[in-house]
């Protein structure tokens, strides 16, 4: 569902401001209410709800495609009264019944099937079965008729409310997460999405705000008025709604390549005023924006727009969000719901970060791209302000009985959208919004869970994403961070050593991230990509020159919980270069004649901690030369070097002088000249390197490949 619930007392005081708020924007948003809310419901949704079954009818046995409801409201009696009409398709064969939701404060007047009466029996207090009147099969339908009048009691956040604004009725739905039940008869699941017609009746001193095109506004007996909205879009149970005040509406109009679309505003009389309005006309700006990053609007042949209502925060109720307030940040949130929780729903209240965590980020996107190009300070300071309070608990909602947990702001809204953000460095920009791109063209206009996304992810960026998704998603914590650097001069080439602690909880899990290196040498700077996947690494950068300072994850690309400099504790030996290097391809008699293998450190090694094998030649033996000076070992093949495909293999037998640590030696592209230096931060682990040899004046090639248990090798000239 949606949003921030901010506490009106907090606003009364001035006392919310985001950017000196630890917890960011949630903070003042559902937690505090749905702690309240839940000591005064003292219940969980039905287990049917919860489970994804009624009983005897499942839910994935009918498809229901269109609502036709009919209600009146009477905002003085507090009481609804009317008629839905849900065409139901059977999925199966010998569909014998169809279970629907409808609180019991309501009374049922009559239930028909194609305008057939039919018995049914009330199965909770929330649930109801109807006998259909002949056993249906795969494909037919049929259309239920649910007659029921009475007064509705507000479930949830609030899923229906009569109260008032500046002395006039004000009566409004939000039915976020399952309490679509408390006000009209619906199947209410997340993966059975519905269009619809929806006729209210009120006084006519009321307007009606709901989904889709105002089709009519029909004057009826008794001083009221009928208001027939209609969408054509898939919409979800929970994302029906309606809002009656007597408002002020306003129209505008987006213009998009091939056309326009209204956008609108109902507004308080009482708020009506110049800065109000211009701060919700921003909507204008944001769906371009958003445009531009997500795909045109996904609702464009109807309508955005934004009702007011008496809750603080917003709701985002599909083609119209209903905000509390004025705040843009909010509004930005709201609006990109229209793409991440109402064009695609979250597929269980599992994944419901797939709609607020993408919410969250969006907001920050916006302020990002607000100018028309992309601002990284922006996107950093609105990331900065929306760290989560606690990282202890997933992302993914194992617990969805509990309210405060679905909509938790640290885990739901903060923290997943900072797994967008790591997401997004982890892949690059390019890669990030294909994926997006991709997402939507796979599920537009229907339900994803999780996994949906992550397989998306992986098709698109080309490279298992397990690790990411198992670490950042459905596992909690993050990472703590002590480093420190120093560096090497070998042979004129310099590096820098940089030893990574991960100091977090060991509840958490040891987290594998790209982290973003940055040095300086003389007064210019050069970030570098290292990955760390080890409580304890050592890991070797290559520089251009001396560096006088380092900076870890200088833009905070990584949702770590702390970060703190330690004492440099040095690390095992690294190959940081061979002649030939790796793949490298050369010419008997032009430096072939000899192979070399520089290390980082000074290491104790021997003849026996090297292999030199031929395709064709087999194992060959050489002459062995090891300067600790040059900290460089030289072998030379005995006898010819033929031309061949070679492999050379360095054992970690081999260790270090100073600490006696064994090699860190593993090279992970051994045909890649850019594979080096070696290893994985870790001691231990051989190294593997291929290079091959021509023949001198020979105008030829090999080419190798190595795949599975199976070796090839083909010469041409």
């Amino acid at each position: 569902m949606a949003r921030y619930i901010i506490l009106l007392l907090v606003l009364c005081t001035g006392s919310f401001a985001l950017g000196q708020n630890a917890h960011g924007p949630d903070c003042c948003c559902k937690a505090d209410y749905i702690a309240r809310l839940q000591k005064q419901l003292g219940h969980l949704p039905p287990v049917s709800v919860l489970s994804g079954r009624t009983g005897p009818e499942a839910l994935g046995d009918t498809d229901v495609i269109h609502h036709d409801l009919d209600i009146e409201i009477d905002p003085s009696a507090k009481w609804i009264g009317g008629h839905n009409t849900m065409t139901v398709e059977s999925l199966i064969d010998n569909l014998a019944d169809f279970r629907f939701r409808l609180s019991n404060t309501f009374t049922i007047t009559s239930v028909t099937v194609n305008g057939v009466a039919i018995s049914w029996t009330r199965i909770d207090s929330s649930t109801v079965e109807a006998a259909l009147d002949r056993l249906y099969d795969t494909g037919e339908q049929f259309d239920l008729l649910v007659a029921y009048d009475g007064k509705p009691s507000g479930q949830g956040f609030g899923s229906i409310e009569f109260t008032s604004q500046g002395g006039h009725p004000l009566v409004f739905t939000l039915s976020s997460p399952w309490y679509a039940y408390t006000w009209w008869p619906v199947k209410e699941t997340l993966d059975d999405k519905t269009t619809a017609d929806l006729r209210f009746t009120v006084p006519d001193s009321l307007k009606v705000a709901s989904n889709g095109v105002l089709q009519s506004t029909t004057p009826v007996s008794g001083n009221r008025l009928t208001f027939h909205w209609k969408t054509d879009y898939p919409t979800v149970d929970y994302l029906y709604f309606f809002a009656a005040t007597n408002y002020n509406y306003y129209e505008s109009f987006f213009s998009y390549t091939g056309g326009t679309m209204p956008v609108v505003m109902y507004i308080f009389p009482s708020d009506d005023t110049a800065n109000n309005r211009n701060e919700w006309w921003k909507m204008i700006d944001i769906l371009g924006v958003y445009g531009d990053l997500y795909g045109l609007y996904p609702f464009i042949d109807e309508k955005y727009g934004m009702a007011q209502f008496s809750w603080g925060g917003g709701m985002e109720h599909q083609t119209l969000t209903t905000q509390g307030g004025f705040w843009e940040y909010i509004t930005a949130h709201e609006a990109s719901h229209q793409w991440w929780g109402d064009m695609i729903t979250c597929g269980t209240w599992h994944d419901i970060w797939l709609n607020e965590g993408f919410a969250t980020y969006s907001e920050a996107l916006w302020f990002e791209f607000e100018s028309g190009t992309s601002d990284p300070s922006q996107l950093h300071y609105w990331m900065d302000v929306r760290r989560p309070g606690s990282v202890n608990g997933s992302v993914y909602c194992y617990d969805i009985s509990d309210l405060w947990r679905i909509f938790s702001g640290d885990f739901t809204y903060t923290k997943a959208a900072w797994v967008l953000h790591q997401l997004r460095h982890v892949v690059g920009d390019e890669d990030f919004f294909d994926i997006l791109a991709a997402y939507r063209a796979a599920y537009e206009y229907k339900s994803a869970v999780t996994d949906d996304f992550k397989a998306v992810a992986e098709g698109v960026h080309g490279s298992d994403l397990t690790w990411f998704f198992d670490e950042w998603i459905y596992d909690i914590g993050a990472p703590a961070y002590r480093y420190a650097w120093t560096q090497h001069d070998v042979n004129g080439e310099k590096f820098v050593e940089l030893y990574v602690r991960q100091t977090q909880s060991a509840s958490y899990p040891t987290f594998t991230m790209p982290i973003d290196i940055t040095t300086w040498s003389g007064g210019s700077d050069t970030t570098h990509v290292v990955w760390n996947d080890a409580p304890t690494e050592h890991l070797l950068i290559p520089v251009d020159s001396s560096v006088s300072s380092l900076e870890f994850d200088r833009d905070e690309w990584i949702l770590r919980t702390s970060l703190s400099t330690t004492s440099f504790v040095g690390g095992p030996p690294k190959i940081i270069s061979t002649s030939p290097a790796p793949g490298e391809r050369v010419v008997f008699g032009t430096g072939a004649g000899t192979i070399e293998v520089v290390f980082h450190k000074d290491v104790n090694a021997d003849a026996s901690d090297f292999t030199l094998t031929g395709y064709f030649s087999g194992e060959r033996s050489f002459d062995f030369l090891y300067s600790s000076a040059a900290q460089t070992a030289t072998l030379t093949p005995v006898g010819s070097f033929p031309a061949d495909f070679y492999t050379l293999t360095i054992s970690d037998s081999i260790v270090d002088n100073s600490m006696g640590l064994a090699l860190d030696g593993e090279v992970a592209r051994p045909f890649d000249p850019e594979a080096l230096p070696s290893g994985d931060g870790l001691a231990g682990g051989a190294a593997t390197v291929h290079f091959t040899v021509l023949p001198p004046l020979w105008q030829g090639s090999i080419n190798a490949s190595l795949g599975g248990t199976a070796n090839s090798i083909t010469v041409s000239r």
